[in-house]
């Protein structure tokens, strides 16, 4: 079968591999290309050594059940979660499965045609679906849901700093819960895109304050800077992932007499990732808005090559 390995920064190659074996084998159908795809591909990762297959976001078909007795029969359609904790650990008990550090995972990326998971894994990330590929989505807005989740109270209106797929899908959900939302990106081509999808969006903040503040950007110094739009008592999300060795400034007047507060949210718990495949399949029209070029694998350096160019936001890649 065909896989796209990546095999150092801005080095793809096609290959033919043995198909896997494992417990459950899933033919992928289609895959998207995310952040983190995108940023080992131009700039190397530590956490993928090349020749590796890359890709988390896939939803595919059952093909093969070798040991496994769950409810999934040969054929089902299904929403695949990279990752699932435990459920028994104390981050998990006390309600941050995300932070888990007994996940079990899908066992390689999914940029190819066929993948393997084990039976403990596809027993908790398996997920039946219809045929519809925006539930290609469902990795990412289960961290986008992870993240809204946190803001509490729930925000009646938000500001999105940065207009990448990830920002944008945080504006999109913002909107399906009834948020008034407002987007800051600073590239011609996504604030045409942005504005296009009905989204409110500029190169600047408007002159108001906003329940919530989202930093889908990783820049320390617009901390401080997005401190005063965020109304008091109200939340300021750092979404994006930010380097280890940042370090970022605040108005502490503002925590203290505004009651503003800086929270964090990263990836994301298996009750997010079941929601986002039922928000998904509610509200498919909606969310497809961000889905804005489809390649085939073999053609997946011009796809790479669009999003460094900034010149798309979602891009689905057909393994079939």
């Amino acid at each position: 079968m065909r896989a796209l390995f990546y095999l150092g920064p801005r080095k793809l190659e096609m290959r033919e591999i043995a198909e896997p074996n494992g417990d459950v084998v899933i033919r992928v159908i289609d895959a998207g290309i995310c952040g983190t795809d995108l940023k080992t591909y131009l700039k190397g990762h530590p956490m993928f050594k090349p020749p590796i297959i890359l890709g988390h976001e896939c939803y595919g078909k059952v093909v093969a059940l070798n040991n496994y007795s769950g409810s999934l029969k040969l054929g089902s359609l299904v929403a695949i979660a990279p990752y699932a904790e435990c459920g028994e650990c104390d981050e998990c008990k006390r309600g941050t499965p995300e932070l888990c550090k007994n996940k079990t995972y899908v066992e390689t990326g999914c940029f190819t045609q066929q993948i393997s998971l084990s039976k403990e894994h596809a027993s908790k990330a398996l997920f039946e679906i219809d045929d519809d590929f925006v539930q290609i989505l469902a990795e990412p807005l289960a961290c986008v849901l992870n993240g809204f989740q946190k803001l509490v109270p729930k925000p009646r209106n938000l500001l999105i700093v940065g207009g990448g797929p990830m920002g944008v899908l945080f504006a999109l959900l913002g909107i399906s819960e009834g948020c008034d939302v407002f987007v800051v990106e600073k590239s011609d081509w996504r604030i045409q895109h942005i504005r296009s999808m009905g989204i409110n969006v500029g190169y600047e903040p408007p002159e108001s304050t906003f329940d919530g503040v989202v930093l889908a950007v990783n820049i320390p110094e617009l901390v401080k800077l997005y401190m005063p739009y965020t109304n008091d008592g109200g939340n300021l999300l750092l979404f994006s992932g930010f380097p280890k060795s940042s370090n970022i400034e605040i108005d502490p007047y503002a925590v203290h007499y505004r009651e503003v507060n800086i929270i964090g949210s990263f990836g994301f718990g298996i009750k997010h990732f079941k929601k986002a495949v039922e928000i998904l399949a509610s509200k498919p029209e909606l969310f497809s808005k961000l889905i804005t070029h489809t390649f085939p694998l073999e053609k997946a350096q011009e796809a790479f090559d669009l999003l460094e160019e900034k010149k798309a936001m979602k891009i689905v890649l057909g393994c079939e």
